[in-house]
């Protein structure tokens, strides 16, 4: 069908219609002809298809309404009255993405899938309960707070998912950082307020002014509609018209955003975040925020993007070198904010600082600036970051998400007001900067403009302080006493009464009448088959060389690995480190700073990876592989290979200094990391009691490197020595060409190029013969709580399911789906109040896990676990559930990824043994899935229980309250 500039369908009046020919799509922007609401249109043969609905939601306080409100819509709608729509989707379909996120000053609900009658289904779903949500005050109570006491006699809390995933994310100093730049900044404005909610204020909103949000902001005039891909484009305009819209007579009122003031002079803001310790040395953070400009000037803000790389996180960026040399912190990096709000901001900031270097600080980042300025940018330097901001431009359009990529860049342009067929190009913009920068000292009349002459700047000091938790706390529990103290008796056996009204409600099942409602697929809409791509092992230099051909918008993604069962036990803790530093440090002939330049200009990225490979069938026989990824463009190949083979053969550890930074900027975010997001150090030593391959990730990423790190940062002086030998140690161990394979992902060309090019890292390589390390049983306690600072917890409970993978089927994918999305999503999720909670399974050993996320619970937690061998023998599912449990667990292994993906895919099927007729054998049995089938896993359960091992990281106040679950206790 053509459609025609200024002509109507379906209520919506087309404005503007292009072809741009840079993302191969016809793009149309509509606008409703009642309502005044956009609609975007990007329209091309991705069956990818995607929906998106946005609201402009402005705070004007920090409860957290618009976050809350985003999850609660999601709990039922007029149409739709199921409790816990989202829950139910997730749980038996084909999407690709499902989910909705709230922005400082928007809320969006995204979903896509390759399903065309999904399509629809879902955005009818989506359409009516952002439209048409019940929003009942049980919903409010459960997914923002309530007064929650179970009993007269136990202690009253606030509870709530939102309440605690905010604990959780205001456990991150970062988190504290960005909003006091916002505030500082903008004060008054939309953007001063926390929009995801501050837990010191959720619990000022009521009921009433929730409903009263949804009201003023969920109207169609206040939002803007995206599809993407290749439905038909008349299909879906007819659809949300005829459902949706044409119930609308008027328009509504769009929410304007709150500019507040715009400060003129320097503000300097001093706060305390809080640390479970004593030792308070080189941990505060520093920040500066400077105002730029608006979303509207789209060359100045990409310039900015690529100037905040050439500044703060090249290696190659004098500014950085000075300031991470003068010993003022453990690192220092930076951000441009150019899609956050509707203002721009340049951020920087230092880690593991002190109070009183501030002033030192602000003087040397605006010396060094000015001496970059006057002497002009290393025009090698700036190459080379214009190259890797290229290079990132030139894989966005592989991705497999590409239509929420498009989205969210247009959604910026329409959010403010500019042109969203401007924010949908790249190419010519990209190479006007570039000209600019190398032609007309853009880059550096920018930063004199705005970073040295410009006074609307936000220093933010933020110290640690071991006593803000405890004080917090306290705050919190007075607040609570108020509460009490001001209840009569009748009051109080109210609440009680209301607590377990809302957790009578939370177990008691949706319908089967009512989730007939909800539309869904059958087993007849599932393709009949499904393809798998697998790597061809290739005849190659002599050694393992896997080849994956596949679309790439010609980039190459060349894996090279190094086997490491050669090195001695005693050095694994130290190996990521080791990696890290390989990857930064230069050559005999490159200083780290010469080798970052290089670095940027022939590829778009090196990092790496450690993995650890369970052979089927012989889960015993462990193949641990340290992975270097690299990526790069045809015109490039050569010199990357080059390079990799520099590297492994002269890698330098002489520039003893630079070493040392790296330890100390590596133990800064390790420690970070730890503190605020540490879910994967419980998980990883669970499974360190349950195969080999688990003891080389404790070893290696677990509580064990954490703490050789700490150790080593501690008191680096002293091991400085010790450590220098055992990087050469390791160093002369793993390259070897006798350890050496590849791993390549491209196109034919690419590849073909690659065969006659890898020779080069071959022979850059001596040959030594090494033996191989066997790697004994970790001596570490059975069950272990790791304390930190957080105010939440996260909650890892595991064992071994099937004995060497023996056991294991498709079946039992099936009952993994209903575990994870629907037994414990409902209790330690939507009962519980944490944010949320999975499985982590290996199909070769047989090993599983349950992890909870941001957990306000310990030992209910670890009794809902304890819980499942029940659930397992008395599950009664109905057709229709196992139907859409099959679906969903089939959706599961149908994933959408890019090429770059499926290449490391099928890599790691290789090396575990994991064959295309496995996969199809699998989706047979997942299929052909009978609840009787999913009954006879009880028992496994019950002796995996009943063998169980227990780890938990989090906050001590919890920790502590249930210690009787743990052998030992140890203050991370």
């Amino acid at each position: 069908m053509k459609f025609n500039e200024g002509s109507t369908y379906s209520g919506f009046r087309l404005k503007v219609h292009k072809y741009i020919g840079e993302i191969a799509s016809d793009v149309y922007l509509f606008e409703h002809s009642v309502l005044g609401c956009p609609l975007l249109a990007i329209k091309n043969g991705d069956p990818n298809k995607t929906f998106s609905a946005a609201f402009n939601t402005v705070p004007q306080d920090s409860t957290g309404v618009a976050h809350i409100l985003e999850h609660s819509v999601l709990m039922g709608s007029k149409k739709y009255p199921v409790k816990d729509v989202f829950g139910e989707i997730n749980k038996g379909g084909l999407t690709t993405f499902l989910n909705a996120m709230t922005g400082a000053d928007i809320t969006y609900y995204p979903f896509a899938t390759r399903n065309l009658k999904e399509y629809f289904n879902i955005m009818d779903v989506y359409c009516d309960v952002v439209f048409n949500p019940l929003l009942s005050r049980s919903t409010f109570e459960q997914e923002g707070w309530h007064y929650h006491q179970e009993t007269t006699d136990s202690r009253l809390q606030f509870q709530g998912v939102v309440y605690n995933e905010m604990k959780g994310a205001f456990s991150d100093p970062i988190r504290f950082l960005f909003h006091h730049i916002f505030a500082g900044l903008m004060p008054g404005s939309t953007y001063a307020h926390e929009s995801g909610g501050d837990p010191k204020n959720i619990p000022d909103l009521s009921y009433e002014q929730f409903c009263a949000f949804h009201r003023e902001h969920y109207h169609p005039s206040n939002g803007m509609f995206f599809v993407y891909g290749d439905a038909l484009l008349e299909d879906e305009l007819e659809f949300l018209q005829s459902r949706f819209f044409a119930h609308y007579d008027t328009p509504g009122t769009p929410a304007l955003i709150e500019e507040g003031t715009l400060i003129s002079e320097p503000v300097f803001i001093e706060e305390k975040y809080g640390v479970d310790s004593s030792e308070l040395k080189e941990k505060t953070f520093l920040a500066v925020g400077t105002n730029i400009a608006t979303v509207t000037d789209r060359k100045k803000n990409t310039a900015f993007q690529i100037i905040a790389n050439i500044l703060f996180n090249s290696d190659g960026s004098p500014l950085k070198n000075s300031i991470v040399s003068s010993g003022l912190c453990k690192d220092f990096g930076g951000v441009y904010l150019a899609t956050s709000s509707y203002r721009t901001f340049m951020l920087t900031y230092l880690v593991g600082s002190e109070p009183e270097h501030r002033d030192n600080f602000l003087s040397l980042y605006k010396n060094s600036l000015a001496r970059m300025v006057e002497e002009g940018l290393d025009r090698e330097l700036v190459i080379s970051e214009l190259n890797k901001f290229e290079f990132s431009f030139r894989e966005d359009a592989a991705k497999a998400q590409r239509g929420l990529d498009l989205i969210g860049k247009s959604m910026t342009a329409l959010k403010y007001g500019t042109d969203p067929f401007d924010h949908l190009t790249s190419e010519e913009l990209i190479q006007n900067i570039r000209r600019m920068a190398l032609e007309e000292n853009y880059f550096e009349k920018l930063i004199q403009q705005y970073l040295l002459d410009n006074r609307s700047t936000v220093t933010v000091t933020l110290a640690p302080d071991p006593h803000k938790q405890q004080q917090n706390q306290a705050e919190e529990e007075q607040r609570l006493q108020e509460v009490d103290r001001a209840s009569s008796q009748a009051e109080k056996e109210l609440r009680v009464a209301r607590t377990n009204e809302l957790m009578e409600e939370q177990l008691r099942p949706n319908s089967q009448e009512v989730l007939n409602l909800l539309p869904q697929l059958s087993l007849s809409d599932l393709s009949s088959r499904i393809e798998f791509h697998t790597a061809e092992k290739v005849d190659l230099f002599n050694r393992e060389v896997l080849f994956s051909e596949l679309p790439t918008n010609h980039i190459s993604y060349l894996d090279i690995g190094f086997d490491i069962s050669c090195l001695d036990p005693a050095h694994l803790p130290l190996l990521d480190l080791f990696a890290t530093i390989v990857t930064e440090i230069g050559t005999e002939k490159l200083n780290y700073q010469q080798f970052a330049k290089k670095l940027a200009t022939c590829t778009g990225s090196l990092n790496h990876s450690i993995m650890s490979y369970a052979k089927k069938n012989n889960g015993e026989s462990t193949r641990p592989i340290l992975w270097f990824h690299l990526k790069c463009l045809p015109a490039y190949l050569q010199q990357a290979i080059e390079l990799m083979a520099e590297v492994f053969s002269s890698v330098s550890f002489k520039d003893t200094e630079r070493i040392r930074e790296i330890v100390g900027r590596e133990f800064a975010w390790a420690e970070h990391a730890v503190h605020s997001e540490g879910y994967n150090l419980p998980t990883t030593r669970v499974f360190a009691h349950l195969s080999v391959a688990g003891r080389y990730n404790e070893l290696i990423n677990g509580v064990s490197s954490y703490l050789a790190l700490k150790d080593l940062a501690g008191s680096y002086r002293q091991q400085e020595d010790e450590f220098l030998a055992t990087l050469d140690k390791i160093a002369t161990s793993v390259f070897n060409r006798d350890n050496l394979l590849f791993s390549a992902t491209a196109d034919k060309e690419e590849l073909d190029r690659f065969a006659t090019l890898g020779q080069i890292v071959v022979d850059s390589l001596g040959s030594r013969k090494t033996g191989r390390f066997d790697l004994p049983p970790l001596d570490i306690a059975r069950h272990e709580g790791f304390i930190t600072s957080a105010d939440v917890a996260f909650v890892v409970q595991g064992g071994n399911l099937f004995p060497g993978g023996e056991g294991y089927n498709g079946h039992f994918e099936v009952l993994k789906t209903y575990l994870s999305r629907d037994y414990l999503w409902n209790t330690v999720r939507q009962m519980g109040g944490a944010y949320g909670c999975f499985i982590q399974f290996g199909q070769i050993s047989g090993n599983l896990a349950f992890i909870s996320y941001r957990d306000p619970q310990v030992k209910k937690t670890y009794e809902a676990y304890n819980e499942v061998p029940a659930v397992v023998t008395n599950m009664a599912p109905s057709k229709k559930l196992m139907e859409q449990l099959v679906i969903g667990t089939y959706g599961n292994f149908d994933p959408l990824q890019s090429s770059a993906a499926k290449g490391a895919t099928a890599r790691n099927d290789y090396f575990h043994g994991i064959t295309t007729e496995f996969k199809r054998r699998r989706l047979q049995e997942i299929i052909s899935t009978t609840p009787e089938q999913l009954h006879a896993f009880a028992k496994a359960f019950e002796t995996m229980t009943a063998n169980c091992f227990r780890s938990v990281i989090g906050s001590r106040q919890k920790i502590e309250t249930d210690s009787n679950f743990f052998d030992q206790l140890t203050k991370l």
